[in-house]
C-alpha cells in the first residue's frame, strides 16, 4: 500500500525518528517526499564548527555526538543526538546558519536526510513542526548544562555509566554500543588509560563485556547505580519535553 507515492514500509523507516513518528501521515509523506536515507558511519564528522548547515538529519538508529574540540586536539562531548531528535538545529534557530560544534556519529546507524530549505518551508506549512523543533533544542539544552555541570562534579565511573546509558537507550539493546573504548575516552575528555580502568571495573563487576568496537550492557540496573544524577535529569527530559515514543 502507498502513500503519496510512498509504501508504508518508507513511511514505517523515517517514522523510527521520534520527532517525525509525532507528525501527521500527510505531513510526513510531504517531508518524505523531498528527503532521502543515509548511512551514519562511525567516526564520520557530519559537521564542523562554523560550517554553514545545509542538511538536516533524523537518526532512525546510532547516536550522533556534539563534541567541543579544543586547540590542543583534545575533545570532550556537550550533548548527543539519536532517534529522539536531529541535527540541523543551528540553521533553525536563527538567520546565522553556521554550526557552534562539531558534530561526528558515535554509534553507526541510518538517519532520513533533507535540506534546510525543505525543512523550513514544511515548517512553515505545519507549524507544529516548528514546535516539535524547538522543543529538541530545549533537550539539547539541557543536556549540555547537565554535562558541564557532570564534568566538573562527578566521578569518572559516574560519567562513563551515564554515557553509556544515554547510548544504551539510543540502540538496540541487542546489539550493544557499537562504540570502541578509544572512542568513548575521546567523548569524555579523558586518556584512554584512565577509561580502561572504569570499563575494565565495570566487566569485573559483570556490569558490561568488552569486545571488540563494542561495550555490551550486561547489568542495566548496575550501570544506573554507577551513574550519577545527571542520567536521570536528562533522560526525564527526553520524557517531560518531547513527544510520547511510539
Amino acid at each position: 500500500m502507498t502513500i503519496q507515492g510512498h509504501t508504508r514500509a518508507d513511511i514505517t523507516e523515517h517514522g523510527r525518528n521520534r520527532i517525525l513518528a509525532a507528525l501527521p501521515q500527510d505531513i510526513l509523506a510531504a517531508l518524505v517526499e523531498r528527503a532521502g536515507t543515509v548511512s551514519l558511519a562511525r567516526g564520520r564528522i557530519l559537521q564542523e564548527v562554523g560550517e554553514p548547515v545545509r542538511e538536516a538529519l533524523f537518526p532512525h538508529s546510532g547516536v550522533i555526538a556534539l563534541v567541543a574540540p579544543m586547540r590542543d586536539g583534545r575533545t570532550v562531548e556537550t550533548a548527543a543526538v539519536g532517534p529522539e531528535g536531529y541535527l540541523g538545529f543551528w540553521a533553525v534557530l536563527g538567520s546565522d546558519d553556521r554550526a557552534l560544534c562539531r558534530a561526528v556519529v558515535q554509534v553507526p546507524g541510518t538517519a532520513t536526510r533533507l535540506s534546510i530549505d525543505s525543512l523550513l518551508a514544511i515548517s512553515r506549512t505545519y507549524p507544529p513542526l516548528t514546535d516539535l523543533l524547538l522543543r529538541f533544542s530545549k533537550v539539547l539544552l539541557t543536556q549540555s548544562i547537565q554535562a558541564a555541570a557532570c564534568n566538573d562534579l562527578h566521578t569518572l565511573e559516574a560519567r562513563c555509566a551515564r554515557c553509556l546509558l544515554h547510548a544504551h537507550d539510543r540502540v538496540d539493546q541487542d546489539d550493544g554500543v557499537q562504540m570502541s573504548q578509544a572512542r568513548l575516552a575521546l567523548m569524555l575528555g579523558v586518556r584512554r588509560q584512565s577509561l580502561s580502568a572504569v570499563t575494565k571495573s565495570f566487566q569485573a563487576r559483570g556490569v558490561v563485556r568488552l569486545e571488540p568496537g563494542c561495550i555490551r550492557v550486561l547489568d542495566r540496573s548496575g550501570l544506573e547505580a554507577a551513574s550519577c544524577e545527571c542520567y536521570r535529569v536528562v533522560r526525564e527530559a527526553y520524557e517531560t519535553i518531547l513527544p510520547a515514543a511510539g
